[in-house]
């Protein structure tokens, strides 16, 4: 007997699955695609939607749902992901948004661990994409060598930097970290503008895109006819290696490290005092964060083909963190949501850029005071329903090796 025969609600429950996941994607392309006010609009709305079932619990039913049809929600992400390029097939503009959203909810990934998971707040994201987008043009646009192997550099060096900048850095606390990461930020922007052989303020031209087995992903195809945008294969391609990010970042979430990082961010002396190694996870979650940066900084280096000092500035760095606070710190789907969404206003308002920053600080005061946890905010692990455990099972497993 099928699962559908033994629990009559599965099916449609599955069905519910289905349904919002399909319609999320539906909202999604359509801010893309929509005009400036018509795309705001809906955004407006579906976040008073957002609240509002908030309020009424319906999210973590939603939630939950989702958790107990993991499988078919993944399927059904994985299809949707698939038709995206179909979908965007003919507008260069809107696909050139969507890759940079994917790109920037990496960064975001990786500064979750950070301010989210450990309540460290860095103010240097954007320099550790630096670090990679840079990575990626010397190594092809300097020494021609293969987007691949700059990719992999991309993260041997922000591994490294994340270690050499972490080891003295984690040695202050509040106030004194942030303002140390701030330091850093400007120290890296001063940096790449004064060295001739990073091209200084003029940036490196000619990097190389990414190919698979020869064929460029920057490049227009022809697929069932139909002719796609020079973004089509290069926004699947960025797609799923966030898939692959979201699900190491939702791995290390539930795991006993991210149990450890939510404790040392409630009270480092408590966590300490409980044998939790607080030097050597809060360094875990800085290295973690800057490899997720890199990974994000090279990507936007192939696609962009071009780097420069004014691509990693502190604005961007700020920007980066509204995306977090956005979207809900330590939310994993609550940053990519947050990305997503100011990436796209940030787009639609292109043509009053000169009051972006006052957009970014109106967007972050409203949020800190009416939603200080985000949109999305996180949520009580489950850990029984995750693993298909029951909660008898468990009690009396726990009881018999006591």
């Amino acid at each position: 007997m099928d699962e559908t025969k033994k629990n009559p609600r599965s099916a449609n429950e599955s069905l519910i699955v289905v349904i919002i996941t399909v319609l999320i994607f539906v909202l999604a392309l359509s801010a893309l695609k929509l005009p400036f006010f018509k795309s705001l609009i809906l955004i407006v709305f579906c976040v008073a939607g957002m609240l509002v079932a908030e309020r009424r619990g319906l999210m973590e039913q939603l939630f939950l749902l989702y958790i107990r049809h993991r499988k078919l929600a993944c399927l059904i992400c994985a299809l949707c992901v698939l038709a995206v390029p179909m979908v965007l097939a003919t507008d260069r503009y809107v696909a050139h948004i969507a890759v940079m959203a994917v790109i920037y909810a990496m960064v975001c990934l990786g500064l979750n661990f950070q301010m989210g998971s450990t309540n460290m707040v860095n103010f240097a994201p954007a320099a550790f994409m630096g670090i990679g987008a840079y990575s990626l043009a010397v190594i092809t646009g300097k020494m021609g060598m293969s987007p691949w192997f700059g990719m992999l550099m991309a993260v041997i060096f922000c591994t490294i930097a994340g270690l050499v900048i972490g080891l003295p850095t984690l040695r202050t606390k509040g106030y004194y970290l942030s303002l140390v990461t701030m330091a850093l930020q400007l120290a890296f922007t001063q940096l790449i503008k004064n060295i001739p052989y990073l091209g200084g303020p003029n940036g490196i031209a000619g990097v190389k895109t990414f190919d698979l087995f020869g064929l460029p992903l920057y490049k227009s195809y022809t697929v069932f006819g139909v002719k796609l945008v020079p973004q089509a294969p290069y926004l699947l391609f960025c797609l799923i290696i966030l898939g692959v990010l979201i699900y190491i970042a939702m791995r290390v979430y539930l795991s006993r490290s991210g149990l450890a990082l939510n404790a040392i961010a409630q009270d480092e002396v408590a966590a300490d005092c409980l044998g939790i190694d607080v030097t050597r996870h809060k360094l875990f979650a800085f290295v973690i964060g800057s490899i997720f940066c890199g990974i994000g900084g090279a990507l936007y280096a192939g696609l962009i083909g071009f780097v420069g000092p004014t691509d990693f500035t502190f604005a961007r760095s700020l920007v980066f963190i509204c995306m977090v606070i956005l979207g809900g710190m330590d939310s994993v789907m609550g940053v990519v949501l947050g990305a997503f969404l100011l990436t796209v206003i940030t787009e639609k308002l292109r043509d009053f850029s000169d009051y972006a920053q006052l957009v970014y600080a109106l967007i972050l005061i409203v949020m800190l005071i009416a939603r200080p946890c985000g949109l999305l905010p996180k949520r009580v692990r489950n850990y029984c329903l995750l693993f298909n455990r029951d909660l008898k099972e468990v009690d009396n497993h726990a009881g018999s090796t006591d």
